[in-house]
């Protein structure tokens, strides 16, 4: 039977491709949808495993014998008060800091309570804060030195947020440390937040860590919260259940104090993405020797034990170079110290250094690629996807076969 094509046919056949070409649409924008909402908890991807070497500690750490040797980013050794570098490696290289932000921190917050019993009470955006936590129940007050104990002690996210909403809120905490890391000749440095958690922009140095310890060191406060290996955190009542909890003991997680000879702590950190960070200092005979660490792969505890023990066991180590702490940081940083180091150079960086003016290209140009990415990650969306595409180079086939059969009734 032949088709008769008329006038009416004709409409119904051109408003047929639209309709399919909608409905194609609609997937997509389906498709589009689920690749940009957020997983569920359960659905998120986790990182493969790191295929780095595992640090082993050397068998000969004593005079002579050659530097441990960490698997990482950047790393380095040497005397804190003279600022000599023994061992060295990337020491300028910017990298997400991870927990040990919050040094800095304790050193530009510190000042800012003259009364460390008053209390401070616990919100629920402290509880809700990400990653380490002490367990800081909303309605419930804490003592600001708890708070310096839970933070530096217990690496407690939580409390690092709670002592910035007491010094002004999260804002002028982080003004207050980037105004701190100016201070003390950390222009390689820049915070984000009080916790140390992973954010765009924040980052520092192996050396700007240096100049941090030394300035830490130099608080009797906060060295004193730093030397404490247990403390006890108190009891309290859940707000909604009306139920009295009891206290728990908190250890020192940097596991420095009291563990390693002349050991004086100061701070770890970990992330997915900054991978191992550390700063440790001990002093023996008089001598204090500083590790800093960023972006370790694995072990970074031990590392950080390996180089103090090695550069104590040098009696004549070789100085690669002189990172300027104390008196000589902060005589170098005068000419800056106006502003914080936020606003240096003018433009914001991330962990590696470049600047955002830098990436705005890369970032447009990948655009496709993650959400390419984010559809494979998710099989409904790959699913639709692949059948708006189907559907549209579908009805685009059909369309053009209608127009030329119409074309030739004409």
């Amino acid at each position: 039977m032949r088709m008769r094509f008329t006038r009416s046919t004709a409409s119904s056949l051109h408003s047929l491709p639209l309709s399919i070409l909608g409905f194609a649409a609609a997937l997509l924008m389906l498709a589009a949808q689920l690749v940009h909402s957020p997983a569920p908890a359960h659905a998120v991807p986790q990182p493969a495993e790191s295929t780095a070497p595992a640090y082993v500690s050397p068998e000969d750490l004593g005079d002579g014998a050659k530097p441990p040797k960490p698997t990482g980013t950047s790393w380095l050794v040497g005397d804190l008060d003279s600022g000599e570098l023994h061992v060295a490696k990337n020491v300028e290289k910017r990298h997400a800091p991870a927990s040990t932000i919050k040094l800095l921190t304790a050193l530009a917050l510190v000042d800012e309570f003259d009364d460390k019993k008053k209390k401070v009470t616990a919100e629920f955006e402290d509880m809700e804060v990400d990653g380490t936590k002490v367990g800081l129940m909303q309605t419930n007050k804490y003592s600001i030195d708890l708070l310096f104990h839970a933070m530096l002690m217990s690496s407690a996210n939580d409390a690092a947020n709670a002592l910035g909403r007491a010094a002004g809120g999260q804002d002028k905490a982080v003004k207050l440390m980037n105004e701190k890391a100016a201070e003390l000749g950390m222009s390689n440095t820049q915070a984000k937040n009080t916790s140390g958690l992973d954010a765009k922009g924040q980052y520092t140095t192996a050396e700007d860590l240096m100049k941090l310890a030394w300035a830490v060191c130099e608080d009797d406060y906060l060295m004193k919260v730093i030397g404490t290996e247990t403390y006890q955190f108190p009891g309290g009542k859940n707000p909604q259940t009306k139920e009295k909890f009891k206290g728990y003991e908190i250890q020192n997680h940097t596991k420095i104090v009291g563990q390693v000879d002349g050991g004086l702590g100061l701070k770890n950190g970990f992330t997915r993405a900054a991978k191992g960070s550390y700063v440790a200092v001990a002093e023996r005979d008089g001598h204090r020797v500083v590790a800093t660490m960023l972006g370790i792969d694995n072990n970074s505890r031990q590392v950080a034990v390996d180089l103090l023990d090695w550069d104590f066991a040098q009696k004549d180590p070789k100085s690669l170079q002189t990172v300027p702490v104390g008196v000589q940081a902060t005589a170098e940083a005068a000419p800056t110290a106006t502003g914080s180091s936020s606003d240096a150079g003018g433009a914001e960086s991330d962990s590696s250094g470049t600047t955002e003016s830098q990436k705005s290209d890369e970032s447009e140009s990948s655009m496709a690629s993650q959400t390419v990415g984010a559809a494979l990650d998710n099989p409904l969306a790959l699913v639709l996807l692949a059948g708006g595409v189907v559907l549209f180079i579908a009805t685009v086939i059909l369309w053009l076969r209608l127009r030329a059969r119409l074309q030739g009734r004409r």
